[in-house]
């Protein structure tokens, strides 16, 4: 597929994917334990998640925490952490011998809620190739809060090579419902406009304000010419314009 027509798949992807990787029921654990040790928690079989070789029978894993950092709300309420998964299955290839070996790298995102002093339960994560056959090249989880006692997760991911990147978004209601948001200021814009969004949308998930690269029919891949910015509102699960978007140089 050429590397425009990912970008803009990936912009018109919608969230509920992101519904996926919500964690329900699981128990709070000390925020120590959290800082220093990997959780286990749910993934998709190694054939449904893994682009590079492995083959049928896990012969071990091991982790390791890599970052443990506030996921951007004020105050710290919600954190994220990064785990570094190693994992050594049989050989795919069969005529390697019965003693070869295939290693698979991923990185798994997760967030914590901070559900008391000193205590965080993991509410969201998603687990990514990180060898050399992974589509993701990153993805970062942000929190901002909404009216009332809402709360606006973003996650941005970037694909590996030039496709650029894609943030999505799930709205948590006071209730502590999650359901998707959809981007629908995208179809809103000026005719035109969306096909001149190369490499995605930077949206700051506290303020709602939109950026992205505009490029014209000359521009190279690297350097769009213009800038197309935009204030944003959420509205019935849903980021909407407030005002028309501005082109800027």
């Amino acid at each position: 597929m050429p590397v425009w027509s990912l970008a803009l798949l990936l912009i018109a992807t919608p969230a509920d994917n992101l519904m996926l990787g919500l964690l329900r029921g699981q128990a709070d654990v000390p925020l120590t334990r959290a800082q220093h040790e990997c959780l286990t928690l749910p993934v998709d079989p190694p054939n449904d998640r893994l682009q590079g070789p492995h083959g049928d029978t896990l012969v071990s894993s091991r982790c390791e925490v890599t970052e443990f950092t506030d996921a951007g709300a004020r105050p710290p309420k919600w954190m994220a952490a990064r785990y570094a998964w190693v994992s050594i299955f049989t050989a795919e290839d069969a005529a390697r011998g019965k003693d070869a070996r295939d290693t698979a790298k991923e990185e798994d995102v997760v967030l914590f809620e901070v559900v008391q002093p000193g205590r965080v339960r993991p509410v969201w994560h998603k687990r990514i190739d990180s060898g050399e056959y992974g589509v993701w090249r990153s993805v970062t989880p942000e929190i901002g809060a909404t009216t009332g006692a809402g709360v606006l997760l973003s996650v941005m991911l970037c694909v590996n090579g030039t496709g650029g990147c894609t943030q999505e978004f799930l709205h948590r209601h006071a209730d502590g419902r999650w359901f998707p948001v959809e981007q629908t200021w995208l179809d809103h814009l000026p005719d035109g406009y969306a096909g001149r969004i190369r490499h995605g949308v930077r949206i700051d998930v506290r303020s709602l304000h939109a950026e992205a690269g505009f490029y014209g029919d000359a521009d190279p891949n690297c350097c769009p010419s213009q800038t197309l910015a935009a204030d944003l509102a959420i509205q019935d699960d849903a980021l909407v314009l407030r005002a028309p978007p501005r082109i800027k140089p």
